[in-house]
């Protein structure tokens, strides 16, 4: 019997080979961002100074690193590199820590005021 994890897996596997079969040659495929730190979630399960969510951030750390896997297997069985992975995740940490790299300065006053990190 399979998990509900592998059928997922196999349900995506099946959609994308599905749009290379359309004649898709260039398909961006995004992970989950901070899932932890959506709005709904901060105001169900955020910490007291508006920390996001360990749980869901771990759920999202653990997804985004099989659907690369996922990914790079499907673009190995097609010989070519179809599907690009993007890790929003990270793109998001990224932007959160080095928001001027970004030209954004009011990310870092509003962290600090608010002692978000």
């Amino acid at each position: 019997m399979l998990s509900a994890h592998s059928l997922k897996h196999a349900q995506c596997m099946d959609l994308d080979q599905r749009l290379y079969e359309l004649g898709a040659r260039r398909v961006l495929v995004t992970g989950t961002g901070p899932l932890g730190c959506v709005p709904a979630e901060l105001a169900m399960r955020g910490g007291r100074n508006g920390e996001c969510s360990e749980e869901l951030q771990s759920a999202s750390s653990l997804y985004n690193p099989q659907l690369v896997e996922m990914i790079t297997q499907l673009n190995n069985e097609l010989g070519s590199d179809v599907f690009v992975a993007a890790n929003t995740q990270l793109m998001h940490d990224d932007f959160v820590t080095d928001p001027q790299a970004y030209g954004n300065q009011c990310i870092r006053y509003i962290q600090t005021k608010h002692h978000f990190q």
